[in-house]
């Protein structure tokens, strides 16, 4: 499996696996890809970019992950509540779940959380950046 594929496997896993995300979200509200209609608050994958470190990803691989959270309240703080315990469920889950690839390194690019037009929705927007190697 590519490193992409696995690591999109392992993000689903990681946060489907946080029982902290569950608690928030009130129930197994991870989606690969957010259905139409789904359930509010919600957390979704968005892009996810992937280019070899060196000069073949055989040598590793640079993946830039975008996490989204949705959310209904008033306010943003679950928007916030959301994205910081999605972080905490990768950066400290996602490993365990990479099949065939090595994490090297993890950290945050930013994080962002803005009112949708519909004047009702929040999203929260997340961007990770991993890096990995095939595993020996």
């Amino acid at each position: 499996m590519s490193a992409q594929g696995a690591l999109r496997a392992a993000l689903v896993k990681a946060l489907r696996a946080d029982a902290e995300l569950v608690a928030l979200t009130g129930g197994e509200r991870v989606h690969d890809g957010a259905p139409r209609g789904a359930v509010h608050p919600f957390i979704e994958l968005g892009a996810l970019v992937s280019r070899p470190l060196l000069s073949s990803a055989e040598e590793g691989e640079e993946h830039e992950a975008e996490i989204l959270v949705h959310s209904r309240k008033d306010a943003r703080g679950e928007v916030a509540a959301l994205m910081a315990a999605a972080r905490e469920a990768v950066l400290a889950g996602v490993e365990g779940f990479l099949d065939g690839h090595v994490l090297v390194n993890a950290g945050t690019i930013d994080e962002r959380s803005e009112r949708l037009a519909d004047g009702r929705t929040w999203r929260g927007r997340l961007r990770l950046r991993l890096v990995s190697e095939p595993a020996d």
